[in-house]
């Protein structure tokens, strides 16, 4: 283990504004670890996406391979001075380094990810199958369940109750406040308990409030002094403006009628009032609580029946295995083992949920402090870009970390991405008017660019022109892009931009499922498979035909979706080169029947397909986060937002639990200080992230930056926006015309047709999928990879590893035959032979074509490396044959020794080798 240089910090965190190079300094750190001897089993990284994880993960692959190469200097030099090692050094311990990422298993995940690699290795203990998936889905079948048990209990009247009370009698509000209440579940507080009730405390008021007209009359005062206090019931009373003082005679009308009396009845109205808005409160919560324990059943109940969980499901269980489960202590122990660095991306959008989940590993990181084992955390991201906290997240928790923990936290203000224009302007706009702002600077290489604010009350129409004016300067028309607000929005654009011939690309969050064409060719499947004849009437009346008319002879029940979809597509004349319905075939090819087929259609969420295969991206500001554009037209909002009408505001305490549950109503502040300071924290948080949308949105460009702003109620106007130009446009034109009709600089791609292969026997890969064979090879790979020696005691382990995770899937005879197949292997005499002398590498990835591959086992000899592919079944031989010889020839490239394959089917009834030289 490499003495820990001064350079490193082990406890560190980076502000990292837009541009400055936050995956630089993520791979940076990892990387260092890594050179620092640290094995990348002991490294948790956690990205925000999928995405991201994939390209952390390339890039570390990548800059390994190529770190001597004249282009990675800065990279080199930046290890170089984490670890202490100089340039030579570094160069000389590369290949090493490589060898033992690519042998040994990365934990580079999203967090979600992670989260379900915990619930999964132990999810029986809360009576969850391991096979779950997870991913988003529609929530009207939980609705459905939900309701039916209310019904069954007789508390409907409970939920009918709820909505009158919060003044709000549309259910599906109702609906969402209680799936909020499931994403925060365990940090709800306990259900308060009041000693009064509302009805007792409107009596009161009713009885102080006739005292203070009578008090008010006896004290000579104006007509318009009593009319005030004259209402018909408590709630009318409230909202008057005459409670926001502390005194009666604080009002210019009462000054001169006030007295003693009056102030002290004014002084317990404010008192009851106040109470009676705890005790109102305090109704709607109980009735809430009561309601949703039966919605969280329910959710519980679909997540296992069904195995699908949503990432809230996943956050729930989670969080129930690791602080509510009797061997949590266990638990924690097996992932504090694992890992001794954790380092995370985009922090600024970590939920409190989240951070509660990770806080043990982390504690337990800083529990070593002073101890001799090689610990860290580091953590970067940028406050100023946080965009979610309608998700859960908290910006807050930035800096409250580095606090509790004592971390330092570095500023990272040069910008990389963005011209001299762009980020001295973006400095302009957002000094003095964001809160603790620090200015960028620009790279010292950076172009001039060129920054345009336009105002105009015909935001599209200007979009388009201007998106003209670039195209024909010479813009690359892929490397343009519209920043809208809402996928509306988005839509309106893009219609526009059809209309003028300029192609785009849109997108949005919407679903496959939500468009009618798709719809109706997926209902027709759904009345081939079950009958009901509603379900073939959006198609028909589509194409014009009815029932009667068209012959359906054809379908036979066991037939695959895609070739259902196929053949309606073909008889029906209607794919008409849409690229939504090649992609729903796409999807559809993943299925072998059509009831699974059309299941897994209602729960998915299918993005919608561009329109075209190039073109400008239109996409709302908070898709764009993360990316950067050649050239971005940010436009102002076409409609005014929407006001946060949630009835329930939650407040954390500095633990990250909620400690209040406040119902909002208006001019509640005037009673409650408490309310008051939390409604003052909200209108801040508020400005906070709209200043963090604005920020985004005008960080996005590298080099051209066009605003286009409303000339009144503009979005821009808090950070001064106005109209401007700055720098000059200097683009070369294109060949000729606007950018996407110029043949020679644009390879358009136009699909008027597609076919499926047809083959008579399909001999190769079977007339339908065998998923338990796929199960059991995965399982019998499992077992293999487990497995520490190939010995017996190494067998017993990894058994019981394989029944936590596959027992309940594959039964107990397929558990055994798997324990059988490999106990032969282990004690076969060639086998054996082959792994005398060898340096052994289970699971071994490799970088073929910039895509990262497993090797089942590796084993390798003095001046030759034999590559092994474990198989359970001679199925598909010819396809193992070509895999394997692949895998050599990238073997042979990679090292420059000589390689030989050799399939090893391990098969019921013995071991049988295929060589491959």
């Amino acid at each position: 283990m490499h003495k820990i240089p001064k350079n490193f910090k082990p406890y560190l965190a980076y502000s990292a504004s837009a541009g400055s190079g936050k995956t630089f300094a993520l791979s940076v750190r990892y990387l260092s670890l890594l050179f620092m001897g640290e094995s990348p089993s002991m490294i948790l990284a956690a990205t925000f996406t999928n995405k991201a994880a994939a390209e952390m993960r390339q890039r570390v692959v990548d800059s390994l391979r190529e770190l001597g190469d004249p282009k990675n200097a800065a990279f080199l030099d930046a290890i170089s001075i984490e670890t202490g090692f100089d340039r030579s050094d570094l160069l000389k311990k590369q290949p090493d380094v490589l060898e033992r990422f690519l042998s040994v298993r990365s934990h580079i995940v999203t967090l979600d990810s992670f989260f379900a690699s915990i619930l999964r290795s132990s999810s029986l203990e809360i009576d969850l199958e391991p096979d779950f998936v997870t991913k988003e889905q529609q929530h009207e079948m939980l609705e459905i369940h939900f309701l039916e048990a209310l019904r069954r209990e007789g508390l409907l009247a409970s939920l009918v109750r709820l909505a009158m009370e919060i003044e709000d009698k549309r259910m599906s509000k109702i609906f969402d406040l209680m799936q909020n209440f499931y994403r925060v579940d365990p940090l709800l507080p306990e259900e308060k308990r009041m000693d009064h009730t509302v009805t007792e405390l409107e009596k009161e008021i009713e009885v102080l409030r006739s005292a203070m007209i009578r008090a008010l009359e006896g004290a000579g005062a104006a007509p318009r002094c009593m009319a005030q206090f004259d209402t018909d019931n408590t709630r009318q009373l409230f909202v008057k403006g005459l409670f926001e003082r502390e005194s009666l005679a604080d009002h210019s009308w009462f000054a001169k009628s006030v007295n003693g009396e009056i102030e002290r009845i004014y002084g317990e109205l404010k008192r009851a009032l106040s109470q009676w808005a705890e005790a109102k409160e305090a109704l709607i919560l109980h009735h809430l609580y009561r309601v949703y324990d039966y919605y969280k059943n329910a959710t519980i109940t679909n997540a296992r029946a069904t195995g699908v969980l949503s990432f809230d499901d996943l956050s729930y269980f989670t969080y129930r295995l690791l602080h509510e489960s009797i061997s949590r202590e266990f638990l924690y122990f097996k992932i504090d083992s694992r890992f001794r660095h954790i380092l995370l991306d985009e922090f600024q959008d970590t939920s409190t949920l989240q951070f509660l989940l990770l806080k043990p590993l982390i504690d337990e990181i800083f529990s070593g402090l002073g101890q001799s084992a090689f610990k860290s955390f580091f953590y970067v991201g940028d406050t100023k870009q946080s965009l979610y906290r309608f998700r859960g997240g908290v910006e807050e928790l930035f800096d409250q970390v580095a606090q509790q923990y004592h971390i330092e936290i570095k500023p990272m203000d040069t910008n990389y991405r963005s011209s001299k224009n762009v980020v001295e302007q973006v400095n302009r706009w957002f000094e003095g008017t964001m809160p603790d702002y620090t200015a960028q600077k620009s790279r010292e290489d950076a172009p001039e660019g060129y920054v345009e604010v336009v105002e105009s009350e015909a935001l599209i129409e200007e979009a388009v022109m201007q998106a003209k004016t670039l195209i024909g300067k010479g813009a690359d028309i892929n490397d343009l892009a519209f920043l809208v607000h809402t996928n509306k929005d988005g839509t309106a654009l893009q219609e526009a931009c059809e209309k003028e011939g300029i192609d785009t690309l849109l997108q949005t969050s919407s679903s496959l499922g939500k468009l009618p064409e798709v719809a109706a060719l997926v209902a027709m499947v759904s009345y081939l498979f079950y009958g009901e004849e509603i379900d073939a009437q959006p198609l028909l009346e589509r194409v014009g035909k009815h029932l009667d008319d068209v012959d359906l002879s054809w379908f036979e029940p066991t037939m695959e979706p895609l070739a259902v979809l196929d053949r309606l597509l073909r008889d029906f004349g209607c794919f008409d080169g849409d690229l939504n319905r090649l992609k729903l075939l796409e999807f559809a090819a993943g299925f072998s029947n059509i009831s699974t087929f059309l299941e897994e259609y209602e729960s998915s969420s299918i993005p919608v397909a561009g329109h075209t295969l190039h073109g400008a991206k239109i996409m709302t500001v908070h898709g764009s986060k993360g990316l950067e554009f050649g050239s971005v037209i940010v436009l102002d909002r076409l409609t005014r937002k929407n006001s946060d009408r949630s009835p329930l505001i939650y407040h954390y305490d500095r633990s990250l639990y909620i400690d209040a549950i406040m119902y909002r109503m208006a001019k509640r502040e005037h009673f409650d200080n408490q309310y008051a300071r939390i409604i003052e924290q909200r209108r801040v948080s508020e400005a906070k992230d709209h200043m963090n949308v604005l920020y985004v949105a005008l960080t996005r460009a590298v080099n051209t930056l066009i605003v286009l702003k409303s000339p009144k109620n503009s979005t821009f106007d808090a950070v001064g926006v106005t109209p401007l130009k700055l720098g000059n446009l200097k683009i070369e034109p294109p060949v000729k015309g606007i950018g996407n009709k110029s043949e020679t600089t644009i390879n358009r791609r136009v699909i008027s047709n597609y076919g499926i292969q047809e083959t008579a026997k399909r001999e190769e890969e079977g007339a339908e999928k065998d998923y338990h064979a796929i199960l059991f090879g995965t399982a019998l790979h499992y077992l293999l990879e487990m497995m520490g020696e190939f010995d017996d005691q190494s067998l017993s382990d990894g058994i019981a590893a394989l029944r936590n995770r596959y027992g309940q899937l594959l039964g107990k005879s397929a558990v055994e035959d798997i324990r059988t197949r490999t106990d032969t292997l282990i004690h076969d005499d060639r086998f054996r032979l082959l792994l005398e002398g060898a340096e052994i590498s289970k699971e071994q990835s490799i970088s073929i074509d910039g895509e990262l591959r497993q090797i089942d086992l590796l084993l390798a000899y003095e001046d030759h490396y034999l590559v092994v592919d474990y198989k359970s079944s001679e199925k598909y031989a010819d396809k193992h044959q070509k895999q394997v010889s692949y895998y050599c020839r990238a073997i042979e490239k990679l090292t420059g020794m000589r390689a030989e394959g050799l399939i090893l089917y391990i098969l019921e009834d013995k071991i049988r080798y295929k060589s491959l030289k």
